[in-house]
């Protein structure tokens, strides 16, 4: 073994910032900089104030380690709080075990599953490994939640996952078409993806973001306890749907003739018709059904 590098057991941090591409259109590129530039520095003093050892930062994420993981812990809840406000926020992932370090960076499969989970988590949330979880106390223990076990890439074995984030907080929507009438609207010639429950239509069309979710913030609200505050979100890129799952306990996909697809944390383009089921298997009897209809037609001619 080379002198300039040495085994270590440690918890690994890895927090990148979200909003960044947003933010870059809503101020401008230079101080769009400034605030990015200001956020890392925010990140690294956390570390310091935690005990963590600053590993590096490449764009717009830092790597970090600590030698007592409930010291890891500790960090992540300080980031997330210290960012809970503003336009940009972090999404984090935690893993802990054993890595190879050198003089100016870490490598190691812990390294690999904190990246591979900070990619996994929403905004203001982080997800953490197993391992991680069996390291903390009883108490902090009890502060995360269970979200899946999942066999990340390049990892040989599925492993159970976990959650921590603000779980009172709610995420705003951007638009809703609450009692619209879609008739006035002017649809010709674009793609529009339809979502109906109970009575109520929302539409999505380019530039327009549409969310599904238990809160009343939500363009369409799903009042039941086993949906997320904001279960999933609607987006319209080149003339295709996409469903995109945000919660913590997925959504199943329903198609004609197949047998339903459940996406957790993932993404799907959507067909012409369809039918989305939060967290319900559709063949289960409480399970609600959002019916989607994806046109090229204006909403008049729908039939």
């Amino acid at each position: 073994m080379q002198e300039d590098q040495f085994d270590v057991t440690v918890a690994i941090v890895y927090a990148d910032i979200s909003g960044s591409t947003a933010l870059y259109e809503k101020v401008g590129n230079t101080q769009a900089r400034s605030q990015i530039a200001a956020c890392l520095d925010l990140l690294r003093a956390v570390i310091a104030d935690h005990g963590g050892e600053f590993i590096h930062s490449r764009g717009d994420d830092v790597l970090c380690t600590f030698e007592n993981p409930a010291n890891a812990f500790s960090t992540v809840k300080d980031m997330l709080a210290q960012t809970a406000d503003g336009d940009l926020s972090v999404h984090i992932g935690v893993d802990y075990g054993p890595a190879l370090r050198t003089r100016d960076d870490i490598f190691g499969d812990p390294v690999n599953v904190a990246a591979r989970l900070a990619n996994l988590a929403n905004p203001k949330e982080a997800l953490c490994s197993n391992a991680l979880f069996d390291s903390l106390s009883e108490i902090e223990q009890t502060t995360v939640r269970f979200f899946d076990t999942r066999q990340l890439r390049g990892k040989s074995e599925a492993e159970r996952i976990y959650r921590f984030a603000d779980f009172n907080q709610t995420m705003t929507t951007q638009v809703s078409f609450a009692n619209t009438d879609f008739t006035d609207l002017d649809f010709k010639g674009r793609t529009i993806a339809f979502l109906s429950f109970l009575g109520k239509t929302v539409a999505c069309s380019s530039g327009v973001r549409i969310t599904i979710g238990r809160g009343t913030e939500c363009d369409l609200t799903i009042p039941r306890q086993w949906v997320s505050r904001q279960h999933a979100v609607i987006e319209m890129r080149k003339n295709t749907a996409y469903v995109r799952d945000v919660s913590s306990n997925g959504t199943y996909v329903c198609l004609v003739g197949q047998p339903p697809i459940l996406l957790r944390r993932e993404e799907m383009a959507l067909p012409a018709i369809c039918t989305l089921s939060p967290t319900r298997n559709p063949a289960e009897n409480d399970a609600v059904a959002i019916t989607c209809h994806v046109t090229a037609q204006t909403p008049a001619n729908t039939g």
